[in-house]
């Protein structure tokens, strides 16, 4: 059940000017792409993005507008064209908007930039647009701290100072759009690390097994996360990995190949590509479905290879 949202003075701004923004007319001149298709005003371009903007990025893609257009990329075209053809008009609804957009779409010094002429233009809107640039600072923070590339240790301890850092906004802005942002930049350190981990796993005492370790905190921490079924097909290509890796390294017509070795790395894999080939909807089902019968053909070469 979703929660109710905090006020937003841009939705009272624009009821106040529904009544101006509803008289203009649309224009006639066509244009090749929907998505450009001009539109009777302002209200019309912010109505649905307003309320869609709000969505949990973490757990949901970015909403589609009704042409099948991410609706932050959409807006801000729309936005630019109603500028365009309106100079001067309402340039602190127009800031606010495209500022929301771009944080959306983690852009975040151009939704620095945005808030900033929000800010400055003494508005109704201004101490929201305060507000949101601490918060986009913060971010900014982060995001540009440098990590240590000489040793591998204090790389890892590196982004686990910005986990940590992370988790910090997350508690501070929870329940706000800026929280569910947060848990996407944290999602990306945690994936950094296992990347990180399996690029580097012939130099570390049992890497492969920290490998693993690291794919199972992944997909158990971020269960809710929109990238779930992407991050199990990951750890199912490094188990299909493994289990080539073993055919390589042992050759499966010889003595030294041991059935039930790679039967494991491959039986792993399988349960994994399996849990997201079963879920309808996702644009990893075809994927998933793929990977499973290239799995089952090196399967079936292994075992007659190795009769």
């Amino acid at each position: 059940m979703k929660t109710l949202q905090p006020f937003n003075p841009l939705t009272l701004k624009l009821s106040f000017c529904l009544a101006i923004v509803l008289s203009w007319g649309c224009s006639a001149r066509a244009v090749p792409e929907p998505q450009y298709l001009p539109v009777s005003g302002l209200l019309d371009i912010v109505k649905d993005f307003q309320r869609l903007a709000r969505e949990d990025v973490y757990r949901f893609p970015i909403p589609k507008d009704i042409t099948g257009i991410n609706i932050m990329k959409a807006t801000l075209v729309r936005l630019e064209d109603y500028e365009k053809k309106n100079p001067g008009q309402f340039s602190d609804i127009l800031h606010f908007s495209k500022a929301t957009a771009y944080e959306r779409l983690r852009e975040y010094d151009q939704a620095v930039a945005h808030y900033r002429k929000v800010a400055e233009s003494d508005g109704r809107m201004g101490a929201e647009a305060v507000k949101n640039i601490e918060a986009l600072e913060s971010f900014q923070r982060i995001l540009q701290k440098p990590l240590p590339i000489q040793d591998p240790l204090e790389y890892i301890k590196g982004l686990d100072e910005k986990v940590a850092a992370w988790n910090e906004i997350m508690r501070k802005y929870q329940g706000t759009p800026y929280e569910y942002l947060a848990r996407v930049e944290e999602e990306k350190i945690d994936r950094a690390k296992v990347a990180f981990v399996e690029l580097n796993r012939y130099r570390m005492k049992e890497g492969n097994q920290l490998v693993i370790l690291g794919y199972s905190q992944l997909v158990t921490k971020h269960r809710q996360s929109k990238n779930l079924y992407r991050h199990l097909l990951d750890f199912g290509d490094f188990y299909a990995l493994l289990a080539r890796e073993y055919g390589l390294q042992n050759d499966p017509e010889g003595l030294g190949f041991d059935r039930e070795t790679f039967d494991q790395f491959a039986k792993s894999a399988l349960r994994l590509y399996t849990e997201v080939a079963q879920v309808d909807g996702i644009l990893e089902k075809i994927e998933a479905q793929g990977k499973i019968e290239g799995l089952r053909g090196l399967t079936e070469r292994m075992r007659r290879l190795n009769r």
